[in-house]
């Protein structure tokens, strides 16, 4: 929206002017450092351990409000502002229900299946009250966030378009991804302003070609190569099954390769394609980045015994922040106070009234 700004007596056609609101870029600082991360982390390990994992929820909120606390935006730190207790019940819940279906598996088969069918049925149900939880617990200059959308309105995009990626052989699955990511942004909102999304499903299919590609020429690849050796008779049966356990390994590494690649391609269209009032997002993670970052964190956990976990997800988080962007179109200022506004207020407390109040810990 263009602003009227005076520049001559009043009166005079030509005292107004048309300026645009000014388009500034605010990309997030993360202020994390590894060794400060390691006190909290290794106490936190230690005490979950020695209260048998109770006190793992006091352990969730100090890590979250930690990374919350070190991502700065336009000048602002994040806000993590849930409860262990509520965190607590939702994961003495979430574990009662894994020890039940454990047990039933052994036991009582006619009960298991009725576990995992029920668990099943309630899975979009669970998403929902779990973005619900966080949202209402990540705050920004004061401002909490919003997830509103029901739980019944999950079930379209989170089951039944499931079903029909898996009836279609994955052919339906770049238009789930964007129908999921479409619920998923426009549920949320930022006091009363909310998230839209213009996401298009064409634009989903490219990554998933090339991925679904890649990964029927790994098959064919290893499929022609073992038929050889084995026509051949070169090798025998030992270096045969070695050679067949290699590239099998091999195609799991690629097909790894390749989840990372959709998931990096996704994310980057979610956020690309999101926008809030008139600021927009902008997402550049790469491919190549995060598939280095995720070996590497990988050997320096493995090689340290896990206590470069910390170093790891302080590093990751760095590197999200650098190639994420924020592009206002406008003061923010004007847009938080705005967004203070309690109209329309009384739909959301209806909603926190019949939410479970617990973090379902998915």
């Amino acid at each position: 929206m263009l602003d009227l700004i005076p520049t001559a007596p009043a009166g005079d056609f030509n005292s107004y002017a048309y300026s645009e609101p000014q388009t500034v870029r605010h990309r997030p600082e993360f202020h994390g450092r590894a060794g400060e991360f390691f006190g909290i982390w290794f106490v936190n390990l230690l005490l979950s351990i020695v209260t048998l994992g109770i006190y793992s929820a006091w352990a969730k909120v100090r890590t979250e409000r930690y990374f919350y606390g070190n991502t700065r935006l336009a000048g602002s730190s994040f806000e993590y502002l849930a409860s262990p207790i509520a965190i607590l019940k939702g994961r003495l819940i979430a574990y009662a229900v894994v020890i039940a279906i454990g047990l039933s598996a052994q036991f009582a088969i006619g009960l298991y299946a009725v576990l995992i069918l029920t668990v099943g049925v309630l899975m979009p149900a669970l998403l929902v009250w779990s973005m619900r939880f966080r949202a209402r617990n990540s705050a920004w200059r004061g401002l909490s966030f919003r997830f509103d959308n029901g739980a019944g309105e999950a079930y379209g995009p989170f089951l039944l378009w499931t079903w029909l990626s898996g009836l279609t052989l994955s052919l339906l699955y770049p238009a789930m991804k964007r129908r999921q990511h479409e619920f998923v942004v426009e549920g949320h909102r930022y006091g009363v302003k909310r998230f839209s999304f213009k996401g298009e499903t064409g634009k989903y299919y490219g990554p998933y070609v090339i991925a679904a590609g890649t990964i029927v020429g790994a098959f064919v690849v290893f499929g022609v190569g073992f038929g050889m050796l084995s026509a051949s008779g070169a090798l025998g049966k030992e270096a045969l099954s070695a050679s067949m356990a290699a590239g099998l390994l091999a195609v799991y590494g690629v097909m790894f390769m390749l989840l990372v690649y959709l998931r990096v391609r996704y994310t980057n269209l979610m956020w690309n394609n999101s926008r809030l009032i008139a600021h927009r997002f902008e997402s550049t993670l790469r491919v190549r980045d995060l598939l280095w970052i995720y070996a590497t964190n990988l050997v320096a956990v493995i090689c340290t015994l896990g206590l470069a976990v910390p170093w790891a997800m302080v590093r990751l988080a760095r590197y999200r922040a650098e190639h994420f962007c924020l592009v206002a179109h406008g003061d923010l200022d004007d847009f938080v106070a705005a967004s203070e506004s309690r109209t329309g207020a009384t739909g959301a407390e209806l909603v926190d009234a019949l939410d479970t109040g617990m973090d379902i810990g998915l």
